[in-house]
């Protein structure tokens, strides 16, 4: 018989003892577990709500958290939600009536050379006419936009409304 290497010793010892740990676990440990679960009683499970009512109970809400909680059932004033024409509309009634209630800069970008505004959902560069007949836009900012009407040759500026 050829003699067996250091190498190949190592392979069958750990061959052997997984073998053996195996045949442990069917043959003794698994009936073991069967047993003593089928045996158990179950939990008290009445000991652990009730347990578990009188630690909650013992807690009341804190500061911050009552503060939170009154906040959060309060009615909001103003609506984060609101639909495009929702919003129009409520801007509308704040600025009053005129030409200036119908113009909302919502946006800037700035692409380089480019500069454009976001003016009623559309977006121009300065020296364009609007969508509402008789206005021109004259020059973008960042906050403000300068805005032209060709009919009377007024100038306004209407603020960004983010």
């Amino acid at each position: 018989m050829k003699k067996l290497n250091k190498r190949q010793i190592i392979i069958l010892a750990i061959a052997a003892l997984c073998i053996l740990y195996a045949a442990y676990e069917l043959l003794i440990a698994g009936p073991a577990a069967k047993k003593t679960k089928t045996e158990s009683k179950p939990v008290a499970s009445q000991s652990f709500v009730s347990a578990l009512s009188t630690d909650l109970m013992k807690y009341t809400i804190a500061g911050a958290d009552a503060f939170i909680k009154e906040r959060a059932e309060m009615s909001w004033s103003k609506n984060p939600f609101w639909d495009r024409l929702a919003y129009r509309e409520y801007v509308g009634k704040e600025a009053g009536s005129g030409a200036a209630a119908n113009i909302i800069y919502s946006g800037y970008v700035d692409a380089g050379p480019k500069k454009m505004a976001i003016i009623n959902g559309w977006e121009y560069e300065a020296g364009e006419f609007l969508e509402i007949e008789g206005y021109t836009l004259k020059s973008v900012s960042p906050t403000r936009v300068l805005i032209i009407n060709r009919n009377t040759g007024g100038e306004f500026y209407v603020p960004i409304q983010e």
